[in-house]
């Protein structure tokens, strides 16, 4: 009796999936749901998406900064200017010189690959530009290593992006982001009691008034970092 087949699995953004846990975004949720679509349905379709996918992550990123990404920006020098503007290396790394170096190499390594998504995407991509339709095309294989790239730079740009705003808020400011301040304002300031409603204290000043939630937050990390910074200080210096 022959052994049943081993079922297909099905392939999953994984890395971006991961990333996303710390600070979902809808609209990139959705890119993410359509590449794999796609690979199980339209293989061609995935090349256009993972490129897409690069683009909106690094449109994002730039916005979240406060510095909108020109719209004459191909992918490459989108992700060029992305990580320009992103702190690559850990706060407080003992070898700045020769880790940034590494870093530098890394993002090389990334852009050949993003230049060769944007290659196979404009040459076998099955809405870029329109097509002969018998010409050769590209399959699963293939249009897998797009979305796998895509995967592994995007993962890549959100956690250390997501890392920074945490550190210091962007332009644009996340709610969830920022749970230890959020947790200490409501301590400080109580319950906002509306009749039945119980409001957060945190959450009202983030919908009232975002910029001044961007700076007590900022204000939170300032003085977290300050206390961090003396205690690691005083135990360098104790006998």
């Amino acid at each position: 009796m022959a052994e049943p087949a081993p079922p297909i699995v099905r392939f999953q953004m994984t890395g971006t999936r991961a990333a996303l846990l710390d600070g979902p975004i809808e609209a990139i949720e959705k890119q993410i749901h359509a590449i794999e679509n796609a690979l199980e349905n339209v293989p061609d379709f995935a090349f256009d998406l993972s490129k897409v996918l690069v683009e909106s992550v690094c449109k994002t990123v730039l916005a979240d900064l406060g510095q909108p990404a020109d719209s004459n920006w191909d992918a490459p020098q989108l992700l060029r200017e992305t990580t320009n503007r992103l702190s690559l290396l850990p706060r407080n790394h003992p070898d700045q010189t020769k880790a940034r170096d590494s870093v530098t190499k890394t993002m090389r390594g990334l852009l050949q690959t993003i230049q060769g998504l944007c290659e196979l995407r404009n040459n076998y991509g099955m809405a870029s530009h329109g097509r002969d339709s018998f010409a050769a095309r590209l399959d699963l294989r293939q249009a897998t290593l797009a979305a796998q790239a895509a995967d592994t730079i995007v993962a890549f740009l959100y956690r250390i992006h997501h890392d920074t705003l945490m550190q210091a808020p962007g332009a644009r400011v996340y709610y969830e982001d920022h749970k230890d301040f959020n947790e200490a304002f409501d301590r400080d300031n109580g319950v906002i009691q509306l009749g039945e409603l119980e409001l957060s204290p945190s959450r009202v000043l983030f919908d009232a008034d975002r910029e001044a939630y961007r700076a007590a937050v900022t204000e939170h990390i300032a003085e977290n970092n300050g206390a961090a910074d003396a205690s690691y200080s005083d135990k360098e210096v104790a006998p």
